[in-house]
């Protein structure tokens, strides 16, 4: 039977790695979210992720993010796309630029794999 949605503000600064207990299935959830990752890894470089800190507790929306780095060495951080945390279709990109929607913090590539190792070693 499914579980009726619940909106509720997650804490401004979470990250994948808070919520992962009030996911309906936190490791396929992280696989998809990693497999974004990894596909804008391999377009436009180093990727990292922020979920929706507004919305559905057990399935947030997320927001995904490439990381350029001038000769310089400075860093900039830009919006790839935003999914939704149900279906991990692409959303409008109207959806990025509801900032306030965004956690403060992210998680890098390496951490979300992490998680998913953590993750798939308690289930068996």
């Amino acid at each position: 039977m499914a579980r009726r949605a619940v909106l509720v503000k997650t804490p401004g600064d979470a990250i994948i790695a808070d919520v992962v207990e009030n996911l309906d299935h936190p490791i396929e959830y992280v696989r998809r979210i990693l497999e974004k990752l990894e596909r804008c890894r391999r377009a436009r470089g180093d990727a990292q992720v922020r979920i929706g800190v507004l919305g559905r507790a057990e399935c947030p929306n997320y927001l995904i993010e490439h990381i350029t780095e001038d000769l310089s060495g400075q860093k900039s951080i830009h919006p790839d796309a935003a999914y939704s945390g149900s279906t991990h279709r692409e959303l409008a990109p109207r959806h990025i630029e509801e900032t306030r929607n965004w956690s403060s913090e992210e998680m890098n590539i390496t951490a979300v794999s992490a998680l998913i190792g953590r993750l798939r070693s308690r289930s068996s």
